[in-house]
């Protein structure tokens, strides 16, 4: 149960920061090298992305990972 609240939370501060860059989720994902429907998979918290992912996501979104992962 911990794990689905923490990939929601994460989910979540993604979408926002992805807003905030005025990106669509087919470009975010175009940049990340991902697929647009995992993208929304993870920001609806259904999956548990890897590090790598992201990272490539914070660096396309110009936030820090350490950001991302405060207050959990």
């Amino acid at each position: 149960m911990r794990g689905n609240f923490i990939y929601g939370r994460l989910g979540i501060k993604l979408a926002r920061a992805r807003s905030k860059c005025h990106l669509s989720q087919e470009e975010a994902s175009h940049r990340c090298g991902i697929d647009r429907t995992y993208l929304s998979r993870i920001e609806t918290g259904k999956v548990n992305p890897s590090l790598k992912v992201l990272c490539n996501l914070c660096k396309t979104l110009k936030i820090r990972l350490r950001n991302l992962m405060r207050k959990f």
